[in-house]
């Protein structure tokens, strides 16, 4: 496979992120429905059942309230429509719902983005979860193209960190946004940081030796490096251990490492011919003002986690209009 491919199958596991499968369904369902139980407690809305005392049908829009990328479509089709009904117990209508946008989609200010018609009570009920949930993912989905609009005149994927506090959710809309998904979580590849490095004493012999014994089945296996010289060092040693030993792809995570040391370094694996032997990836306190020069680096993959760190969610209301 070329970088492009090596890269797509290592770090944007789209066909993960699906409702179907169902460990992604799971996270939406803790955002979704554990999330609603939260919010109504013990004794529900009792605003809604104080000022409204009678059920009746409405309908009512969700508005974008600013530009963006809309995302979270197939997770709030599952939450409203196509999910078992007990796992909303005390939510007792069905709900209609048309998507005017699809994931990935330019949002103005103004448009009309999904049409709900539903029992009002339910829909009050449910109204705060969906906005939370398509309001953040938007939000992550719109910065992510923003950064990826950035860097497109350069070979290089964007992708969140470890700080995806909504895990594969927040990945998913990075995904949206044009970016990949990183890691899914400790059990889908081997990641060695610092921390493993400490204790392994700093040689990759050791360490890369290890994990060939241990004959996992994972998409890639990464270490973390801090300077010019790990990242050659890293480079000369992981052949030795790829293939009949570890049978994933080797990544070099090039941690808080300026833009400018970067380049040196991926410059010096090109010269000495070591560019080939595995994937390179930039980390570490990296923004929209930085991305660009880590991007002319030479670099497969550059994460960053103000994708999904601190991001301020995508405004959006609900109108009732009948």
């Amino acid at each position: 496979m070329d970088r492009k491919s090596l890269r797509n199958f290592t770090h944007k596991a789209d066909n993960m992120l699906k409702v179907e499968n169902s460990t992604y369904k799971q996270w939406v369902f803790r955002y979704t429905f554990l999330e609603l139980e939260k919010d109504l407690g013990t004794k529900g809305d009792i605003t809604s059942d104080s000022v409204f005392t009678e059920k009746k049908m409405v309908k009512a829009n969700v508005v974008a309230k600013e530009d963006g990328i809309f995302a979270g479509r197939e997770e709030i089709q599952y939450f409203l429509v196509d999910a078992d009904p007990q796992f909303r117990p005390r939510i007792k209508s069905e709900f209609g719902v048309k998507f005017n946008v699809e994931d990935g989609g330019e949002i103005k200010k103004g448009d009309v983005l999904i049409e709900i018609e539903a029992e009002l009570h339910d829909l009050l009920a449910v109204e705060r979860t969906m906005l939370n949930l398509i309001m953040r993912m938007s939000a992550i989905a719109t910065m992510t193209r923003r950064i990826v609009n950035l860097i497109k005149d350069y070979d290089v994927m964007i992708t969140p960190t470890r700080k995806a506090l909504w895990g594969w959710i927040d990945r998913k809309a990075v995904v949206i946004g044009g970016g990949g998904s990183h890691r899914l979580n400790l059990s889908d590849a081997i990641l060695v940081k610092n921390t493993h490095m400490d204790i392994a004493g700093h040689d990759f012999d050791v360490v890369l030796g290890k994990i060939a014994e241990a004959n996992l089945d994972c998409r890639f296996v990464e270490v973390e490096v801090g300077n010019v010289e790990e990242v050659v060092k890293l480079a000369q040693t992981f052949p030795k251990y790829l293939g009949d030993g570890i049978k994933s792809v080797g990544v070099a995570l090039i941690d808080n490492v300026s833009f400018d040391e970067t380049k040196i370094a991926i410059d010096k694996v090109k010269e000495l011919g070591l560019y080939d032997n595995i994937l390179f990836e930039a980390s570490g306190r990296i923004n929209e003002n930085t991305v660009l020069d880590y991007a002319k680096t030479g670099v497969d993959i550059i994460s960053m986690g103000c994708l999904t760190s601190g991001i301020q969610s995508l405004d959006m209301s609900l109108r009732i209009v009948r």
